[in-house]
């Protein structure tokens, strides 16, 4: 099976990625990716970009590199009640939103708050996957956020990182997540979260997982542009 689509890179524009978006779609194509999504983190990020810095992402033509370019963003998840830094810009700048927790702009004071703000988080219908839910330093209640995902069209992302890079422990909230995105048939993205042109389209680590949970692959948005394409609109994006 081909996974043509990585929906989750970044560039040196977030100041701890080492490649520009040049490099990454260079690489993306030889690695045989379609369709790349520049998802920067959002602003309240540690050294993230200015305001005017996302303004400025509309310049850039989607079909004029050699692969499919979606400009996304991924917000912070900033308190219980859902709330991302994503809210202090325009909503129609980014095509595609990854809300992830980081321990840079998220510490809750009660283990349960993260599945509060990750409930939370599912009402906000401008949410297209939830990223890196994995993270062993978060205290999640998966069946319920799963569920919620899948009621309200929202991709649950394996993200590759996780597996070696700064969250690594997370292999076993992975196969708990596997299981229960089967048991509520919900959608799921690979994704590398490259923060270097190496690793874009590198998915090994998290589909060697998926393989030995046997997840049925008909729930992995990957390998199909126009499915993906089709699950942004149903999401009101303009792609």
């Amino acid at each position: 099976m081909k996974y043509i689509i990585d929906p989750h890179t970044h560039t040196i524009a977030c100041n701890h990625a080492f490649s520009t978006l040049e490099e990454n779609v260079q690489s993306a194509k030889q690695k045989g990716i379609e369709l790349l999504c520049y998802t920067e983190h959002g602003p309240r990020m540690p050294y993230a970009p200015p305001d005017w810095y996302y303004e400025g992402l509309s310049l850039i033509p989607s079909d004029k590199f050699s692969v499919a370019l979606i400009i996304g963003i991924e917000a912070n998840i900033l308190d219980e009640n859902g709330s991302l830094d994503s809210f202090e810009l325009p909503e129609h700048w980014f095509n595609f939103v990854i809300a992830s927790m980081h321990k840079h702009t998220y510490q809750p004071y009660r283990p349960c708050e993260d599945t509060e703000a990750l409930l939370a988080v599912l009402d906000n219908r401008n949410v297209d996957m939830l990223g890196h839910i994995d993270a062993p330093f978060f205290h999640i209640d998966y069946e319920p956020v799963i569920k919620k995902a899948a009621e309200n069209n929202t991709l649950i992302e394996f993200n590759n990182a996780s597996v070696h890079g700064v969250r690594k422990g997370g292999i076993g909230n992975m196969r708990q997540m596997a299981t229960f995105c089967k048991k509520h048939d919900c959608m799921v993205a690979l994704s590398s979260d490259a923060h270097i042109c190496h690793n874009v389209g590198n998915f090994d680590d998290v589909l060697k997982i998926l393989q030995e949970e046997r997840f049925p692959q008909e729930l992995i948005i990957n390998t199909d542009i126009n499915r993906f394409l089709a699950f942004l609109r149903e999401n009101g994006k303009k792609v």
